[in-house]
């Protein structure tokens, strides 16, 4: 059975030993922080990953420091300060697109490809044209003698959102062509090969394992839209404790069900899912045979854990692929608030909130204190008029 389209370049297992670094939500423009860069280079050189995946929301499509001059090269200024401390340490990388990504002025998905592939340590590929979105991808890491797959990392798409603004859902064409891809490597393998899924929108699932609790309950994250006025945290049944676990937002998940975790979890070859999307969580938990991770947020230029600010370490051994273990390392790992070089931002996003909507009860809330004291003020003038 020939392979089907969206593999990568084949990677290797050494010493028995494969490392990889997810790094999520950077969300930057071509003015990149360079607090942002200096953890990366750092955290780089700490961890030593053999694969680097980027899982979306690398640039702010939104920002409008892109409109300034010429687009595209403003974007391919943005891919050059992202890529940089990979490329001059010769460290490979994979992408997925965030709904950020998607948002950039006039810079297609396409292009932004292009931009990333100018770099020779770029393994993405474009993938199945047929199939939404673009680099649905998988990565086969192969033994040290290249004789078996022993393990396959799966990037996905998770689009963006919908006309009414919220999240997209992975299409049944992308789990179709994932099924492909799992029986290809079944039959290249012998067996199923054990996987881990990466892509920027978490599944629904993510809900099931938090738990309600009461807004006297600390720490506790605000729900919003189907969710408002409620309060979550994480539910430590199902919590595979870490070395820095926090759920300061609730899921921004897409609204309908695609199915997507069901049909990872079919065959139990994929062992994990791991998301960005939501900068201010970072934990795993597991549901039924499979574990669902969140990485917090890595970049300064927008809202984040402050100083937890971090990415995520996963190690697999070729003896045992079945198992691995992944933390995560946080800014605070390698530096202090002292060594924060844009402070005032720092402070600005260490407030901000992760959306519009996340503020909208209060907002309106505020909005119906103002109209009450309107009223009331209009109500004593005319009182006061008629004396």
């Amino acid at each position: 059975m020939a392979f089907p389209k969206g593999k990568t370049e084949d990677l290797y297992f050494h010493d028995g030993k494969f490392r990889i670094m997810q790094v999520a939500d950077i969300q930057d423009t071509q003015a990149t922080s360079r607090d942002t860069l200096q953890f990366l280079a750092a955290a780089l050189d700490r961890a030593r990953p053999d694969l680097v995946v980027f899982t979306g929301d690398q640039f702010k499509g939104y920002g409008v420091s892109f409109l300034v001059g010429d687009r595209e090269e403003n974007f391919k200024k943005a891919v050059q300060n992202l890529v940089s401390p990979l490329e001059t340490r010769g460290i490979p990388f994979v992408f997925v697109f965030g709904n950020h990504d998607d948002q950039a002025f006039g810079i297609s998905k396409e292009k932004q490809l292009a931009l990333y592939q100018a770099h020779k340590n770029c393994l993405s590929v474009a993938g199945d044209e047929s199939l939404a979105g673009l680099c649905n991808q998988y990565v086969n890491l192969r033994s040290e003698d290249g004789g078996r797959i022993v393990f396959n990392l799966y990037l996905l798409d998770s689009l963006s959102t919908t006309l009414d603004g919220k999240c997209a859902s992975v299409t049944p064409g992308q789990l179709d062509w994932y099924r492909s891809v799992r029986d290809c490597l079944r039959e290249q393998a012998g067996d199923y090969v054990p996987s881990i899924l990466f892509q920027h929108i978490p599944v629904p699932e993510m809900w099931e394992v938090l738990k309600e609790v009461p807004k006297s309950h600390k720490p506790h994250a605000p729900g919003f839209r189907d969710h408002a006025g409620k309060f979550y945290a994480i539910d430590e049944r199902y919590l595979q404790k870490g070395n820095c676990d926090f759920l300061l937002e609730t899921p921004a998940t897409p609204a309908e069900n695609s199915g997507e975790f069901a049909a990872f979890s079919e065959k139990g070859d994929t062992l994990a899912m791991f998301f960005g999307h939501d900068h201010n969580n970072s934990f795993v938990s597991r549901r039924g045979n499979m574990l669902l991770g969140y990485t917090q947020g890595c970049g300064f230029n927008v809202y984040g854990p402050r100083l937890n600010r971090g990415v995520r370490i996963f190690d697999l051994s070729e003896a045992d692929p079945r198992h691995f273990t992944t933390y995560t390392l946080l800014y605070r790992d390698l530096f202090t608030a002292k060594d924060i070089q844009n402070k005032a931002k720092y402070l600005l996003y260490s407030y901000a909130p992760p959306s519009v909507e996340s503020v909208l009860p209060t907002l309106k809330k505020l909005g119906a204190a103002a109209a009450a004291a309107a009223v009331g003020g209009a109500a004593y003038a005319l009182w006061k008029k008629r004396r």
